[in-house]
């Protein structure tokens, strides 16, 4: 048996890093290593980056930094994710107790990678990145205690999309997607170890093209990722089951069709917009149009009309004037999102918008990004009362940080935190779907209370009605 070693583990970015950090643990723990939550006491300090934004890299120097002097004698530093792959060799030049860097398609290799600094004494940065054709996907292999409520699971790698702005195809290389057998395989084993919720994640899920069958009338299935979401949709124990990222260009009736059709697939839908302005949607080679965009919006709440959509919003991209951002103001009222995730734009190595250079000042950027957060903060406590003396089906996923309560999201991804009954012990709750009575929306939040007076009762039948 191998000795045991601690591994102490940072992550910056994505699901698609939470993903590959949970694939990282198991690489390692196979080879006698163990988690610690504590730096001091570890072998070896690894540091997950992501590439989509300037602060991440910065985090990331700022964090080997801090480590400087705190690990024990012999421990390793080792940085992977997108700003390794991006920019291996340079790292170990800026960060000087950095012994290893290491991509994405690495993940696998670790072990033999650390062996390598240690025994020939250098420090490596391992870049490569495995051809499409020879790519595997390591399959999870959940342990007991590892598996929360919610587990991801990855459905592809890269992407084949060339958004001017965008990293990821430097990256993660060409879009590679995961046999629908072994997506399915995954989920099975993460629901035998105790998940209730699956999220499928990939860069673009809806150019997955996993599906090798055919249709009853013998031609390929026609919409590989609506196929795939109908086969996990249908695994036993499954409570609930959500997707992320969309390209609004790939976007197809047949998955909307599927938001209205299948029995666990969550009421929430994220579609990156980007701008509200078309020009710079093009500009921005987005390769849709905002009409368009609001077309397919609009066709997936004729289908399900309590439809919770959240969208992705770059402000103060190259050549983006006044009345550009006044359109992306236009878009919010419009679209009426749920929830935006929105940022100023950075300029990032190897992407084709540095040709465009970076012509909105820092100061304008800021504004821009406030009144776009300001409006969108009216939007969603707008959105958010709506459920206001409404009872809504929440996914109990833990203790609250409140005291007294348990926290879980409804089935349109909204955050509940329920008051715990008189005598229920939070174990109780956890990984089950409740009937909750929603009497208050905060800002970002709902809270309410069990209406069922008697536990037991409430327990048995959300549970029997997740699993119909």
């Amino acid at each position: 048996m191998l000795a045991s070693r601690r591994v102490y583990i940072e992550n910056y970015g994505c699901q698609m890093n939470d993903y590959d950090v949970a694939r990282l643990v198991e690489v390692l723990r196979r080879d006698g290593y163990e988690r610690t939550e504590a730096v001091e006491d570890a072998d070896l300090v690894l540091i997950e980056t992501c590439a989509i934004r300037e602060k991440s890299e910065l985090k990331v120097q700022s964090a080997a930094g801090r480590y400087k002097g705190k690990t024990k004698e012999g421990a390793l530093v080792a940085i992977g994710g997108c700003v390794a792959q991006q920019e291996g060799p340079k790292l170990l030049r800026r960060i000087p107790n950095a012994d290893l860097t290491f991509g994405p398609d690495q993940i696998v290799n670790l072990p033999s990678l650390l062996r390598r600094v240690k025994t020939e004494k250098r420090r490596i940065a391992a870049t490569e990145v495995i051809d499409v054709e020879d790519y595997a996907f390591l399959d999870a292999d959940p342990q007991p205690g590892d598996v929360r409520v919610t587990a991801l699971v990855t459905i592809q790698k890269g992407c084949d999309n060339h958004c001017a702005y965008c990293v990821v195809p430097n990256t993660r290389g060409r879009e590679v997607s995961r046999p629908v057998e072994e997506v399915v395989a995954e989920a099975r084993r993460f629901i035998a170890a105790g998940a209730r919720e699956i999220t499928l994640i990939g860069q673009n899920v809806n150019s997955y093209h996993g599906v090798k069958q055919l249709d009853q009338d013998g031609n390929p299935v026609d919409d590989q990722f609506a196929e795939l979401l109908r086969q996990v949709d249908a695994i036993e124990g499954l409570a609930r089951l959500r997707y992320t990222t969309s390209h609004p260009k790939d976007f197809t009736r047949a998955v909307a069709e599927a938001h209205r059709d299948l029995v666990r697939l969550g009421t929430w839908l994220h579609l990156p917009v980007q701008s509200g302005s078309t020009r710079v949607l093009a500009a921005m080679k987005r390769d849709y149009s905002v009409e368009e965009y609001l077309a397919k919006l609009d066709h997936a709440r004729s289908l399900v009309p309590d439809l919770s959509i959240t969208s992705d919003l770059i402000v103060g991209y190259p050549g983006e004037t006044i009345a550009d951002h006044e359109a992306t103001l236009a878009l919010l009222e419009r679209a009426r999102y749920d929830a935006i995730y929105s940022f100023a734009y950075s300029a990032r190595p190897g992407t084709a918008a540095l040709t465009l250079g970076d012509d909105v000042p820092v100061e304008e950027k800021s504004r821009r990004l406030q009144e776009v957060q300001a409006l969108q903060r009216r939007i969603t406590g707008e959105r958010l009362a709506r459920f206001v003396g409404k009872e809504v089906d929440v996914l109990v996923e833990g203790e609250s940080r409140v005291g007294g309560q348990v926290c879980g999201r409804s089935s349109g991804n909204q955050m509940v935190n329920v008051d715990l009954p008189a005598g229920a012990r939070v174990e109780e709750l956890v990984g089950r779907v409740v009937k909750v009575r929603i009497g208050v929306a905060r800002t970002n939040t709902l809270a309410g209370q069990l209406p069922s007076e008697s536990l037991s009762d409430m327990i048995s039948g959300s549970l029997d009605g997740a699993l119909a």
